[in-house]
């Protein structure tokens, strides 16, 4: 068998059916459906089971696991060679399948320790495109790794890069490579890695693709859109614009010190190179994105969060001890952050930066990790 979409679910009824659909209508048929419900409280398994189709797998969980924990639970339900975990409020576009298997045929015997995503569409909750996400830009994916002749065989621009350098520049800029909903990869691999584990509160996917990238070979990115991502407002990335930031800064800060001295050595970076990404990134740019966006309690939030766990690297930050002075001033350290929020705004809108750039830019908004 070829793909096993594997799909972890809970209480999403009102999107279930769309997704498991949308992999249904795939133009290549070599697959299995894996859902995981995670001790719904709706008629998400009765929608599922409307379907009555053979490739289709249920597992009830006796009770809630949580988020990460129940996406294990689908993974390993999983008897394909490829896998990829689709959200059960996503879709997949008809060809997606169908790419990813003309993309790994044309690698021949090197597709085994190869790991591959795509461009996304943003869809709101009638399945309308409001956006797209590609390969993040800023310091991870860039033109000089177009893979110009593997173009034809998956109908559009691809990217390569050795799972090793894509990992360290990664972890450089504290970012998650691929987007959730269109990334495949060898069940070989998903079982050499431990799976996603349950210790990541809101964005196990991020520290999950570190891990395969620590295992793999070559990382591919497919710049067509191949799978749509659902933004609501009960979405992760939703969830965690609710929790005050709190969830998201636990689980960077976690990934600093879990990153073993093995995998330090393999992208040849210190633990004091990881520790400086965190606060460049996830404290003195998200604080300012968050400040200039007139949210000064949780701008200050976040800085002290920094401070609290890697206080010599706050100290010796530029972004970071901007963060404090922009806080000290009050209202007019608000006006300052904004203005220069609106600048980074212009520069996209003239074409300075790269559509998938902003997040990464000085004053980034809230990056969607999930």
């Amino acid at each position: 068998m070829n793909f096993s979409i594997c799909i972890p679910n809970f209480n999403y009824e009102r999107y279930l059916g769309r997704t498991v659909k949308s992999v249904l209508d795939q133009t290549l048929a070599d697959f299995e459906i894996v859902m995981a419900d995670n001790a719904s409280t709706d008629r998400s398994v009765e929608v599922v089971q409307a379907f009555a189709d053979p490739r289709i797998h249920v597992k009830v969980n006796a009770c809630n696991v949580g988020f990460a924990g129940n996406l294990d639970r689908a993974a390993r339900m999983a008897a394909g060679d490829w896998m990829l975990m689709l959200s059960s409020d996503d879709l997949l576009r008809p060809d997606a399948l169908a790419t990813y298997r003309a993309l790994f045929d044309a690698l021949g015997s090197e597709s085994a320790a190869a790991v591959a995503s795509s461009t996304v569409d943003v869809i709101d909750p009638d399945d309308k495109t409001t956006g797209r996400i590609g390969p993040p830009r800023k310091g991870v994916w860039t033109e000089r790794d177009r893979a110009p002749e593997l173009d034809a065989t998956v109908g559009g621009p691809v990217y390569r890069m050795p799972a090793r350098e894509l990992l360290r520049r990664s972890v450089l800029t504290m970012q998650n490579p691929f987007p959730f909903a269109a990334t495949v990869y060898p069940r070989s691999l998903y079982e050499a890695v431990e799976g996603y584990g349950g210790n990541r509160l809101i964005n196990p996917d991020k520290w999950f693709h570190w891990k395969l990238l620590s295992r793999a070979g070559d990382a591919y990115f497919i710049d067509r859109s191949l799978a749509a991502y659902r933004w609501h407002s009960a979405n992760q990335t939703a969830q965690q614009a609710g929790s005050g930031a709190l969830k998201y800064l636990v689980d960077e800060y976690v990934s600093t010190f879990e990153l073993d001295a093995s995998v330090l050595k393999h992208m040849n970076l210190s633990r004091d190179d990881v520790e400086r990404a965190f606060i460049e990134f996830d404290i003195g740019r998200h604080g300012l994105a968050v400040l200039a966006k007139g949210q000064p309690a949780l701008a200050r939030r976040v800085y002290t969060f920094g401070k609290a766990v890697y206080p010599r690297h706050v100290r010796r930050n530029r972004k970071a001890r901007a963060l404090r002075m922009l806080l000290a001033l009050g209202p007019a350290g608000q006006a300052l952050a904004r203005a220069a929020y609106k600048r980074v705004q212009h520069r996209l809108e003239d074409g300075d930066l790269a559509a998938g750039e902003l997040a990464a830019s000085d004053l980034a908004a809230n990056r969607t990790d999930e």
